[in-house]
């Protein structure tokens, strides 16, 4: 079984936490159309979003976190790790084979739980390609990158050789994870883990958003905006049909 992990912005800290339930359900209903029974989305909150879809294979898990600041974003940050944890200490108990972290407005393949039920001799799965979407836009950004843009790009074996900490308390040996995602493969390279390293797109980072956690971040320098500028020609695609479909746009 695979199990995804969101952990999602409370009602009060959130700009427009209506507009978050709306872009969360779209996000779980993108996991939750791969057609697989063995998974499960896991959505972590000190508040319960009220959500529309009715499915098995969703679960949520109340935070003990107390609500951060809004306007003080570390402590936004802290709290998202904190409920990360949280949830992989839940998962003990459903004892998932697998375990990705979505962001809770990031977008996923319906095709990404069979990709991987088809490799199990893989400890990780790392996707190096992907797309950026900024939100009511008609096209699509292919980053070759996706792994050093985005975290939801990963998919770990839930074992204590990936994530000591989480499932053993072995405090004393630092998790995979903790590596900020622009180093996560690195760190699973230099830890001598078989990943698979995956050219094709399975995820979409949404961007453009009134609750971007990290707009305040992507401030771009002026070289940067032209190399993007340059670049956009070879990297736009169309949002199709079939695109929508695949990860679950309506619209």
């Amino acid at each position: 079984m695979i199990l995804f992990i969101i952990p999602f912005i409370a009602e009060g800290v959130a700009a427009d936490w209506t507009r978050a339930v709306v872009v969360l359900e779209r996000t779980l209903r993108s996991i939750l159309a791969n057609p697989e029974k063995d998974l499960r989305a896991m959505v972590i909150c000190q508040d319960r979003p009220p959500l529309s879809l009715k499915d098995d294979r969703y679960l949520f898990l109340e935070s003990k976190n107390p609500k951060p600041n809004k306007q003080d974003i570390r402590a936004k940050h802290q709290d998202k790790g904190i409920k990360t944890a949280e949830a992989f200490e839940a998962a003990r108990t459903i004892a998932p084979e697998y375990v990705m972290i979505v962001d809770a407005d990031d977008l996923i393949s319906n095709s990404l739980v069979s990709y991987v039920y088809q490799r199990p001799e893989y400890d990780a799965f790392c996707l190096k390609k992907g797309y950026e979407w900024r939100e009511g836009s008609s096209s699509l950004i292919v980053r070759r990158n996706f792994n050093q843009v985005c975290g939801s790009a990963f998919i770990w074996r839930y074992n204590e050789r990936l994530f000591p900490a989480w499932i053993s308390k072995n405090y004393s040996v630092k998790r995979v994870a903790d590596q900020g995602h622009n180093l996560v493969e690195d760190a699973m390279d230099a830890g001598g883990f078989k990943v698979d390293k995956i050219y094709q797109p399975k995820a979409i980072y949404v961007t453009g958003h009134i609750n971007h956690m990290y707009m305040p971040y992507h401030h771009q320098t002026l070289k940067r905006q032209l190399k993007e500028l340059l670049l956009y020609p070879l990297r736009n695609r169309s949002l199709t049909k079939a695109l929508k479909n695949e990860f679950g746009i309506m619209g």
